[in-house]
């Protein structure tokens, strides 16, 4: 383990003069941090939003707003250690990536949403139209809004000031710059511009083979229909499906991802890792879960090299108390939400092992295309993740939630490592490994095919309870909100504020009256 641990500590460049061969370039194209700083500074922002409108007291909220403030500042100081030149038309290519997807996955409405879209669009209405925290009267029972709002309040903030439409325009603007200054950073894991390009095609096309699980189960082949539900509530989700359904989720797993490269590269110390960490969780605190492995590498092999300093441990610990109200916000009655192992009775063997087959084994087929034996601390990486995919679908929280979510970090490490394997394979080999990503690209393909092929319908303005009333998401609210009963005598009750206003389930129209599958006699493959 510790032969391990000690392959990070060999960064690409000199660490020791990071400006070695970079003396003769013009300043302005050292700025190779910029983008990661960028996707920092999104990643931050709801978090700094939430802790100064969420918490009981404007001292208590300034404290906060401090503290994680300073140990932002020392992670961009960290970032900022090691510069390098800025591939402007790579950087290009990945934003036009990241706003195409974006769009294509139903933001703004211009083309086709999911599902996901119709409580998502409630809870940005919600966040747009009233005082921060939101209130409702749920199930007779006061309540708040108690959700990973991550993706959510800095578009709301600006809706606020523009209106819900501009909210909207003001979430893919923020979505897009994420997303394309993320693909950028996992293009920058390998040594060339082409190499970058394909590394980018790779990640956005990776997928299991989902198509062959639908045919084992006998679901029929249409075009644009949402391949990943063949093996019931056991699903590793392809990137597109990710982007297109639960942006929020990927954001988390793929922002601690691009930083653990970066800490895997030397420009980012493990403490600072912790803080991106600790960042993602008001995105997704069931992605940061599937992190938490990585995370625990990366401190243990700072700790055997020595580099978990006095200054270093002063970071982690401003940011987790600056950051201590956003977890007690996103456990206040968690419990509620059914959790547990799964049960093995029944089929659930056959899915689960099915399941690993069509979904593990393709990346790791295409990894062992590689000629010769890969370095030893990719090896290992290949290995952790293995682990996790095994482990995740052991365990349910909600439904599928907990195997879909926890297992994004690990699927987007193996992307990036397939991504970057297939460029170095020789003719024969690369169209082996082309042929094996080809039938996994079936799963993004039929989503592209859906969000160009249904009609897109308009953007409402429900609440969160009309549109849990509203099919098809009309089920339990417990995901959504927390009982103000559940805060009392515990130290969330002294920390988080309460909601000035409630909001009541009133009678409403149909929420989306021009979607399709409202439309008298209108098919739909989803």
């Amino acid at each position: 383990m510790t032969a391990i641990l000690a392959t990070p500590d060999a960064p690409p460049r000199d660490r020791t003069n990071p400006d070695r061969g970079l003396r003769d370039m013009p300043a302005g194209t050292r700025l190779g941090h910029l983008p990661f700083a960028v996707v920092l500074g999104l990643a931050a922002a709801p978090n700094l939003i939430f802790l100064a409108t969420h918490l009981a007291s404007a001292p208590l909220a300034a404290a906060a707003v401090a503290l994680l403030s300073g140990a932002l500042a020392l992670v961009l100081r960290d970032l900022a250690r090691t510069r390098a030149p800025l591939d402007r038309p790579l950087l290009g290519v990945a934003l036009a990536a990241g706003f195409a997807l974006c769009l294509l996955g139903g933001q703004t409405h211009l083309f086709f949403a999911n599902d996901d879209w119709l409580i998502r669009d409630a809870v940005l209405h919600d966040l747009v139209a009233g005082p921060w925290p939101v209130g409702y009267l749920y199930a007779g029972e006061p309540t708040m809004l108690r959700a990973p709002l991550g993706l959510y309040l800095l578009p709301a903030a600006i809706g606020k000031v523009v209106g819900l439409q501009g909210a909207h325009v003001a979430l893919l603007a923020q979505d897009g710059l994420l997303f394309g200054c993320l693909l950028y950073g996992f293009a920058r894991t390998v040594p060339s511009h082409r190499r970058g390009l394909v590394l980018i095609a790779v990640f956005v096309a990776f997928s299991g083979w989902d198509v062959v699980g639908s045919l084992l189960a006998g679901d029929r082949l249409i075009p644009g229909r949402h391949l990943e539900q063949w093996a019931g509530e056991l699903q590793f989700s392809s990137h597109a499906t990710q982007l297109f359904w639960v942006p929020n989720h990927a954001a988390s797993g793929w922002i601690f991802v691009c930083a653990y490269c970066l800490w895997r590269a030397g420009t980012l110390r493990a403490t600072s890792l912790a803080v991106v960490f600790g960042l993602c969780v008001l995105w997704s605190p069931l992605s940061m879960i599937g992190a938490l492995p990585f995370l625990a590498v990366a401190c243990l092999a700072d700790a055997a090299h020595r580099r978990l300093t006095p200054g270093t441990l002063a970071v982690l610990a401003l940011a987790g108390l600056g950051l201590a109200p956003v977890a007690l916000y996103l456990g206040t009655d968690a419990g509620r939400v059914p959790h547990g192992l799964q049960a093995m009775g029944g089929d659930f063997l056959l899915r689960y092992g099915l399941l690993l087959l069509l979904e593990l084994v393709p990346p790791l087929l295409v990894l062992g295309l590689v000629p010769g034996r890969r370095d030893p601390w990719s090896r290992f990486e290949t290995g952790l993740v293995v682990v996790l995919l095994v482990l995740a679908p052991l365990y349910r929280l909600g439904g599928a939630d907990f195997v879909m979510r926890a297992s994004i970090p690990a699927l987007a490490l193996l992307a990036v490592q397939v991504g970057a394997a297939v460029p170095a394979l020789d003719a024969r080999r690369r169209l082996a490994a082309l042929a094996i990503l080809g039938i996994g690209a079936a799963t993004p393909l039929s989503e592209v095919i859906r969000a160009v092929t249904e009609p897109p319908f308009s953007i409402s303005a429900c609440n969160l309870l009309a549109a849990a009333r509203t099919p098809p998401n009309d089920g339990p609210l417990v995901h959504y909100v927390a009982r103000l009963d559940a805060l009392r005598g515990h130290l969330a009750d002294t920390v988080l504020a309460k909601p000035g206003t409630t909001i009541r389930l009133v009678p409403h129209a149909t929420c989306w009256p021009d979607h399709p599958i409202h439309q008298e006699g209108a098919g739909t493959v989803f």
